[in-house]
């Protein structure tokens, strides 16, 4: 297994000056931050096989891939698992989980280079399936609602991705998007009056497959989006490049010879009963919150939010590969829970990668060194202040920088410590 990083490029801003920044925004983004740094290093690596059962359609898609092109894995297994949850949300499956109905629908974004054949994956998996009906791309807000009328539960597939999210935030059309996919992550009811009539959309649900070029993602998402919540909506994957199949090792994909096995492997999703309502069996519960505490522990725990975010997400895919698996009973089982788990720990370690890319280490580096100065300050019996970290640490030059660093190696108001004055 080799060391996943993520390929992303530096922004001209240093990583650590867009967090200071986000970190001014609210009480949540420092906290959110603290949390990040108490992560630590890790390796951030695709542990993809062991979420892929033997012989199941991702598999069997996943293998023609490797033998017929030199596209990263990761992009065969995220289209194919989309592909399954568009078939859950299509019959309108939902899981009954502690009394919430949760939606198998999964919202994933891939972050590949520059030509990794994202957009041929896509296309190339699809012609082998029954999923058909896929939901066009929104040219503004008014008529992304229209659309979802007529497209509710179907398979919403974008490229440059990033550039879309960076559109909602700086075009006015797209003004409301951001309220219509925090709505429709929720599952609630969308309303818009036109001048022809009046929609109302009920249950909405779409499963969301972005695909954005990995070195410009950052430039498109800032980093107070990723800690502010919005971001965290999403699933990431990071799918860089095969060691032991590097880009232009193939001459040309040729996935025709596989053809008769994707389909064949697909009929048996086709014939697998989907069940209005999953509910879950109390083995797998167990082995949900068990899973849950474990990772929580791993690396001091995660920010709540993304943490909770990505973990839930197993429900949505114990019910995926409850049908990849062939299972046609209606009650999701530990075992389904067990895979859905390795699939995670896939997203835990890539979402990792993309903050890592933001300038999480470095500004990690920083607070140490704050609570350095700090430290050696107050045993001399004085106060730490911004102007005291800008002489003592070289990277801090501003008043603000410092005084976002000092709000950040401050005690949480809500841990009951006094929290220090950065006068």
């Amino acid at each position: 297994m080799s060391t996943k990083k993520l390929s992303v490029t530096q922004a001209a801003l240093p990583g650590f000056e867009a967090l200071l920044t986000a970190s001014t925004r609210s009480s949540e983004a420092r906290d959110s931050i603290r949390s990040l740094m108490r992560l630590g290093t890790s390796d951030a690596e695709w542990r993809g096989k062991s979420a892929i059962p033997a012989g199941s359609f991702v598999d069997v898609a996943v293998s023609a891939f490797k033998v017929a092109t030199d596209i990263p894995l990761e992009l065969p297994a995220s289209v194919a698992m989309s592909l399954i949850s568009t078939r859950l949300i299509q019959k309108g499956a939902v899981v009954n989980f502690g009394g919430s109905m949760v939606s198998p629908a999964l919202w994933t974004v891939i972050l590949a280079a520059s030509g990794a054949g994202k957009t041929y994956t896509a296309n190339t998996l699809m012609k082998y399936t029954t999923i058909a009906d896929c939901f066009p791309e929104p040219s503004s807000a008014a008529k992304f609602v229209e659309d979802l009328a007529t497209h509710n539960r179907s398979l919403w597939l974008r490229d440059e991705f990033g550039q879309f999210l960076k559109s909602i935030d700086q075009q006015t059309h797209l003004a409301e998007m951001r309220d219509y996919l925090l709505r429709l992550y929720d599952g609630k009811t969308i309303e818009r009056n036109t001048k022809k009539e009046a929609i109302k959309i009920e249950d909405p649900s779409l499963v969301v497959l972005g695909m954005t070029v990995a070195e410009s993602f950052k430039e498109c998402v800032p980093a107070e989006a990723i800690v502010d919540g919005f971001a965290q909506r999403f699933l990431y994957t990071v799918a860089n490049n095969d060691p032991a199949r590097p880009p232009l090792s193939v001459p040309m994909y040729d996935i025709r010879a596989h053809e008769n096995a994707i389909s064949e492997a697909w009929r048996k999703i086709d014939q697998t009963s989907i069940h209005p309502v999953y509910e879950v069996s109390e083995e797998a519960v167990a082995a949900f919150i068990e899973d849950f505490h474990a990772r929580r522990s791993e690396g001091d725990g995660l920010p709540p939010s993304f943490f909770r975010r990505v973990m839930f997400a197993a429900v949505r895919y114990a019910c995926i590969y409850h049908v990849l698996l062939g299972d046609n009973d209606a009650v999701l089982t530990a075992t389904d829970f067990a895979w859905a788990g390795r699939m995670v720990s896939q997203h835990l370690s890539d979402a990792r990668a993309v903050l890592e890319d933001y300038g999480l280490g470095e500004l990690e580096r920083l607070v140490r060194r704050a609570e350095e100065v700090m430290a050696d300050l107050e045993s001399k019996g004085l106060k730490c202040t911004p102007r005291a970290l800008i002489r003592r640490i070289n990277k801090i030059t501003t008043t603000a920088q410092a005084s976002a660093l000092l709000a950040l190696i401050a005690p949480p108001a809500n841990s009951g410590a006094a929290v220090r004055e950065a006068a």
